[in-house]
């Protein structure tokens, strides 16, 4: 077939009001939105586990998804009489490193500076706190929950 019959037949099913739909070419922003909406839903997914967790396991949820300009705490709990503030970290797999090794230092003291804006909005919750990691690996279904994970001092 040559490029003119290839033409012809295109025009043919023109005529015939046959017409392929092309979805619009997306901007490099629209892209950079989706994949952003993509991980804020697997985040929110791998917190919604980790509730189902803390509840399977008597602790009370006191918030979720806490933002500071400085800091963020994806889950406050109470574990008895002890204010968790719990970070959250879902991988797709082991490619990159655990789920736990990905709370790095600054992302633990980003926790602990939030964590203490937090408590100084809700000073009846200052006595004890610890730090946890709830660790979600999907390719594994592996759940790893790190009580008392790092401290404030570190």
């Amino acid at each position: 077939m040559n490029s003119s019959e290839g033409e012809d037949w295109k025009k043919h099913l023109k005529s015939l009001g046959i017409v392929r739909k092309r979805r619009p070419k997306r901007t490099k922003e629209e892209k950079e939105k989706e994949k952003d909406l993509r991980k804020v839903e697997g985040g929110r997914i791998g917190e919604d586990i980790a509730c189902s967790l803390f509840k399977e396991n008597s602790l009370r949820i006191l918030d979720r998804n806490v933002r500071y300009p400085d800091g963020e705490i994806d889950i406050v709990a109470l574990d008895g009489e002890t204010t968790v503030f719990v970070e959250v970290k879902r991988r797709r797999d082991g490619a990159l490193g655990t789920p736990a090794e990905a709370v790095t230092r600054t992302k633990r003291a980003r926790v602990v500076r939030a964590a203490r804006r937090w408590l100084a909005a809700h000073p009846a919750r200052a006595g004890s706190v610890r730090f946890d990691v709830v660790a979600i690996q999907d390719d594994s279904t592996a759940v790893e929950w790190l009580r008392g994970a790092f401290d404030a001092s570190r």
